[in-house]
């Protein structure tokens, strides 16, 4: 009985499953950061300097994000 459960099982992680369950994953991290990124504009909305000096990480994050997603 447990062999059949893991035989029905193991079709589940198909190589397509798992490049959909990667894709999204790299989706979510992506839409996380984003959401930090608008809240540190929004913070620093009257003085761009400071937004620029305090706010660019979050975008050298979505490109790291980016280039690992692409791999």
């Amino acid at each position: 009985m447990i062999v059949g459960l893991l035989l029905s099982l193991s079709g589940c992680f198909t190589p397509e499953y798992k490049v959909g369950y990667a894709k999204a994953a790299v989706l979510e991290e992506q839409a996380a950061i984003l959401k930090l990124y608008r809240g540190c504009l929004e913070k620093y909305q009257g003085n761009p300097p400071e937004a620029k000096a305090n706010c660019e990480h979050y975008t050298q994050a979505l490109y790291s994000v980016d280039v690992r997603g692409m791999k």
